[in-house]
Parts: C-alpha cells; sequence; structure tokens
C-alpha cells in the first residue's frame, strides 16, 4: 500500500514538473555574485526543487537517527527496570516464604507453651 501512495505521488510530482518545464521554457539569467549562467526557468526550478528534497530529507534523517538513538536508551532502560521487578519480585516471594515459616515454627512455640 505504501508503495503504490509513493509511486502516485512521485507521478504527480513528475506530471508537475514536466508541465511546469512546457510552460516555462524561456531563458533567464541567474546571478550568482560570482559568475552568472543563462538557464531555462524550468531548469532552474527543478535544481531548487530537488535541492529542497535533499535539504528537508537531510533534516528528516537526522530527526530519525535522533529518534532511534533515543528509543534504543529508552528500551535498555525500560529492560534494567524490567529485571529489577523480576529481581524484586523474586525477593518478595523468598521474604513471604520465610515470613510463613517463621510464623508457623512461633504459632508451634507459642501452643507448645
Amino acid at each position: 500500500m505504501f508503495k503504490f501512495v509513493s509511486l502516485i505521488f512521485i507521478l504527480f510530482f513528475l506530471v508537475i514538473g514536466v508541465t511546469l518545464g512546457v510552460l516555462n521554457p524561456t531563458t533567464v539569467e541567474l546571478n550568482l555574485f560570482v559568475f552568472s549562467l543563462q538557464l531555462p526557468l524550468s531548469v532552474i526550478m527543478a535544481s531548487l526543487f530537488i535541492m529542497g528534497l535533499i535539504i528537508g530529507a537531510l533534516v528528516i534523517f537526522t530527526q530519525v537517527i535522533r529518534l532511534r538513538w533515543a528509543v534504543r536508551q529508552k528500551t535498555k532502560e525500560n529492560q534494567k527496570l524490567s529485571d529489577q521487578i523480576i529481581q524484586l519480585k523474586k525477593a518478595n516471594v523468598k521474604t513471604s516464604e520465610t515470613l510463613k515459616k517463621d510464623s508457623s515454627a512461633l504459632l508451634s512455640l507459642e501452643k507448645k507453651s
């Protein structure tokens, strides 16, 4: 399903790009302080669009990496806490067994006296 939706988006943007390229064939001077270029407007628009996609992808990629790292840290912390809970439950069971034995021993001593 995800691949189908991605394909639809790619086709949509491809059609928009081709349409803009056909509608804007005029040559424009692009002055970049050091040098200037004579390029069709559609090439400039397409290159800026691709640069925007790359910059956006890099920003999202850094956020994803940061979030994966946070999830990994929280998973390790949860595992440690889970191990502590298991150890505490085992200690509680042992303590309750010891208390039962001690209380039954005390009861038997009280009955004898």
